[in-house]
């Protein structure tokens, strides 16, 4: 007697193949071992599961991984193709270091109406400075706004530079100043060097010299030569 098969025996074994090569990856409950991650997430792709496919491909694309390239990006690109946003992000940045920017554009607006704050940012910049995109700065800041508040930091930095030049917005120092202070609070160094010399000036801000002193110092911990100058400025009444 033949018994018919459902082909859920098969899925879970692929399954459970793909959980062997997360916890490899992860070392949660298991050592650690990326290379041994990536051949079980390897058969799991092979069988056409998507995120196993996605995962294999970001593992296999990282320093120390020995693995196909040419396999991870192809993998990548069904995992992208499937509706994953992580893997569209991924693969159109693969496109955009390849400057095939009609396609990176396309992955990374795909990633971008799905939420993904990381794809929004890239494509604010690709309209902001028309890279493979017209530029459209009203519609880079509509992105580069989504993408602030997706809670990205270099979106952030972003959107206050738009906000000081009025680039697609009208100009508005005070929320460039709510911006740049979202980024410093993550650690931009950039953001921190405005933030301080807006409260240095009163631009946008309460004056605030103190503030200002201690925004330009975290800068400066970062290797901003002209944090630091100024901010000792800052300190010693000089501005």
């Amino acid at each position: 007697m033949h018994l018919r098969n459902s082909g859920w025996g098969a899925y879970w074994f692929f399954t459970r193949q793909y959980n062997l090569g997360m916890l490899l990856i992860s070392g949660n409950g298991v050592p650690q071992d990326a290379q041994e991650g990536a051949f079980w997430l390897e058969k799991a792709a092979d069988q056409d599961m998507k995120m196993a496919q996605y995962f294999f491909a970001v593992t296999c694309l990282q320093e120390g991984v020995d693995g196909d390239e040419a396999k991870a990006a192809r993998y990548m690109k069904s995992a992208a193709e499937s509706g994953i946003p992580d893997a569209q992000y991924a693969h159109g940045m693969m496109l955009l270091a390849r400057e095939d920017f009609d396609w990176a554009a396309h992955w990374l607006n795909q990633a971008a109406q799905s939420g993904d704050g990381r794809a929004q940012y890239q494509i604010a910049r690709m309209f902001l400075y028309g890279t493979g995109l017209e530029p459209d700065e009203a519609t880079a800041a509509q992105w580069a706004s989504a993408a602030a508040n997706s809670g990205l930091k270099e979106a952030q930095y972003l959107m206050g530079t738009m906000l000081l030049a009025g680039q697609g917005v009208d100009q508005n120092m005070e929320w460039a100043a709510h911006w740049f202070e979202q980024a410093a609070l993550q650690g931009h160094a950039d953001a921190q060097y405005n933030l301080g010399l807006m409260l240095e000036s009163g631009d946008g801000v309460t004056e605030d010299k103190e503030k200002a002193a201690y925004w330009l110092e975290k800068a400066a911990e970062q290797g901003d030569d002209e944090a630091a100058r100024t901010s000792v400025e800052v300190r010693e009444g000089a501005r």
